[in-house]
Parts: C-alpha cells; structure tokens; sequence
C-alpha cells in the first residue's frame, strides 16, 4: 500500500508567518496554484482513497488535486487529520510565539519540553488521535486492498505527528526532517507490518525552523489590518529601528531621519537600511513627510501649486533644502502611513525592499524570507505586483523637471 502526505497549500497567515491551529483560514491564490502544480504532477496517479482534514485550506486543496487527478474519488474529511489547535494565542506571530520564557517557546527546538497555550493541544494528544487514524482507517484499508494508494492532505503539525507513528519517532524527534512546507509530497509504502519512507520532497527553506534553532532573530511580523499596527510602528521607528512599510507604491525601508527637527528616541537608522541595501551614500533616499505643508519646514522652494495639489499622492519632489543640497519629500497617498509619520512627529525615509542592483521584492512571503533576520519590524499588506512607481519631479532650479514618469501625471 502506498500513502502519499500531503501539507495544504499556502494561506494569507501563512505568509505572515502566524500560527493558524484550529483557525479555519482559507487558502489565498499562491496556494491555489501550487496545489494545481501539484496535480499537475501527479495527474497519472490513481488514487483510492483521498482524505482530508475538514478545515477548508486543507480540503480545498484536496479538491484542487483531485481536479487534476484521474479515476480518484473524494475528498472525505476526517475529524482526525484536524491541526492540532494552539489555543487562545491562535494569529500570533511566530517571533511574538517565541519571545516568552513560557514553555510554549520549545515548540520546534525541544518539542518534549513543549506546553500549548491555554486551550491548546499536546503534541502527544496530536500523535495519540493520529495514531488512531492510522488503525482504524489506514490498516484496515491495507487488509481489504493491499495494493491501495492513498492521500491524506492536512496541516504541518498534525501531519508530523501522523509521520511520528509511521516512523516511529518519540514526540522528542516530532518534527523529524523539518516542518513541511506548503504543498510538500512524502510518500510511504506499508507491508502489513511495518510502514516505510518511500519519497519526499526536498526540505524547503523554512524560516520558522531557522528562528527556532537561533540561527536568525524574528522580526516582529504585523499585519496591516491590525488596529495597533501603525501605533507600534511609530514606536520602533521612534526607537531607531528598521521596519519594512507598505507604501502607496511598494514596500519600503524605512527609518527615522537623521537630524529630523523634531526629537526622536533613538539612534538615526540610515547606516544600518544602508548595510542592508548595499546602497552607497551617495545615493540619496525619499523622506515622507505627513502633511503637504510640512515641505515647508525643509525647503524655501516656493514649491507650484499643481504639485502640491497632487499631494497627498505618488509624487515625489526634489527640492533645494535648508542645509545647501537637494532632498526627495512625498506625501504618501496611504492614510495609514500618514498616521505613523506624523506619531513619529518628523520624516521618515523610504526606499524600495531590495539589495541593491537586484530587482524590487513584490512578494510578501518573498520579502520576510529575505530581510526577516535584519529588520526590527515587518509591517504586512499583502503583495505588490505591478504596483507603479511614484512620479519624480525636480524644482531646484525653478522649473519642473519630470525625472520619471509614474502614476500621478504633472502636465
């Protein structure tokens, strides 16, 4: 008998890195085209029996394969394949999940020292119901067809500890290889006596097991939507920290400006967004100001109306400064961003999340990979493919000088 593991496909909480447990959180496109490339892969493959977990991210992408998939039959759900629930902490980000002297934070690192969140399930309650789907479904599927091939589609944490008694693994080895990843394949075969690993994908890059093991310190991941996101990104600017922002055009760097009017809490971050860029100092970056009137403050440009007008929006000015040189400012479109630069009481800066030289990174999930371990914060807003650049326009020598051409029209 041949049984292929399957994890979901992606959802919007897992590219913001949260703990989702008994949550029912649907899966977002990246996910659905996954699990169709996963058909994809295996449309010549007949299955027998296809079960699922009854959450809807899990069953959906059952649905999706099977879509693909020739002479199969189901999904059936089943309770048993359920994610091992995370309690009352259910949505926290994994950075927020570990900093705690609370035993909650050996949940990868030492799984046997783990306790769950009140409300939440052991991960030997996890492998005791998976052990209990194993013989009363598996085995006896085994006895009545022994050359049968099954799917089970299910979640992260309860599928390791389906693994753990197929393997025979002991809750401290409950991870085994590493958390699977999102529409990962591991395929076993079984003889009546005793289960064997047949295939399985090749690890993916897991950032979670990455922070778990001290290898990486989290960023603080925060979605958007969350009523005190632009509260506690104020702080941590305020602090002198890094924190990537959704902009009204793309993702940005951002920190506070060195030599800002205004006092600020910490230290200037410019060097530090500037080491993580890779950008030279010669290459200056774009304040954001809050209000329209505040270019005032930096520049005695008599700034035209008509670009004022256009402000709050994506147009940025370059203007002759106070201090003998030229600055960038906008007036960012996006109201929330508004409210964080005028908490933090002066400019911020903003430039694009991206090593310098390499292209823009669009992609949330692609973001938090790559700069997760050299940020303070991460402030999430879904992807931004395709988004436009701002409009760039030069008034230093009294005229207006279209430098590049984005979304907000001049003449």
């Amino acid at each position: 008998m041949e049984l292929y593991v399957i994890r979901h496909g992606k959802t919007d909480w897992n590219k913001e890195y949260r703990f989702q447990g008994a949550h029912d959180i649907p899966l977002n496109e990246e996910g659905r085209q996954a699990a169709r490339k996963l058909g994809e892969h295996l449309k010549d493959v007949h299955f027998d029996y296809v079960f699922s977990s009854p959450l809807s991210r899990a069953y959906e992408t059952a649905c999706i394969l099977l879509g693909s998939l020739r002479h199969s039959k189901g999904p059936i759900k089943n309770a048993l394949l359920t994610e091992i629930s995370f309690g009352e902490l259910e949505g926290l980000p994994f950075d927020q999940w570990m900093d705690t002297d609370e035993p909650r934070k050996f949940f990868f690192k030492e799984p046997g020292r783990y306790v769950p969140p009140k409300g939440g399930e052991t991960f030997v309650s996890g492998i005791e119901r998976t052990g209990k789907f194993v013989h009363t479904v598996l085995e006896p599927i085994y006895k009545e067809n022994p050359d049968a091939r099954i799917m089970v589609v299910a979640h992260g944490a309860i599928l390791a500890a389906l693994m753990c008694n197929l393997e025979n693994r002991t809750v401290e080895n409950y991870w085994g290889n590493g958390l699977k990843g999102n529409c990962e394949e591991t395929v076993y075969t079984y003889d009546g006596k005793v289960w064997s690993l047949a295939s399985e994908d090749k690890p993916q890059d897991n950032p979670y097991m990455k922070f778990a093991e001290g290898e990486k310190k989290a960023a603080q991941i925060v979605s958007k939507a969350d009523a005190e996101s632009a509260t506690r990104t104020a702080q941590v600017l305020k602090s002198g920290g890094v924190v990537i922002i959704p902009t009204d055009t793309v993702y940005g760097f951002s920190g506070i400006v060195s030599g800002a009017p205004e006092p600020v809490e910490g230290p200037c971050p410019d060097d530090r967004i500037r080491t993580i860029k890779g950008r030279s100092e010669t290459k200056p970056m774009i304040q954001l100001i809050a209000k329209p009137e505040d270019l005032a403050k930096y520049t005695s440009d008599n700034v035209p109306a008509n670009l004022l007008q256009k402000w709050p929006g994506a147009l940025t000015i370059i203007v002759n400064d106070n201090r003998g040189g030229t600055t960038a400012f906008r007036c960012p479109g996006d109201e929330w961003l508004r409210k964080v630069i005028a908490d933090c009481g002066c400019p911020i800066y903003s430039t694009s999340v991206n090593r310098s030289g390499q292209p823009v990174l669009d992609e949330q999930s692609a973001i938090i990979k790559e700069f997760a371990s050299e940020v303070d914060l991460i402030i999430t807003d879904g992807d931004k493919k395709g988004a436009k650049p701002s409009t760039i326009v030069s008034i230093t020598d009294g005229r207006i000088k279209v430098l590049r051409q984005g979304d907000v029209q001049i003449f």
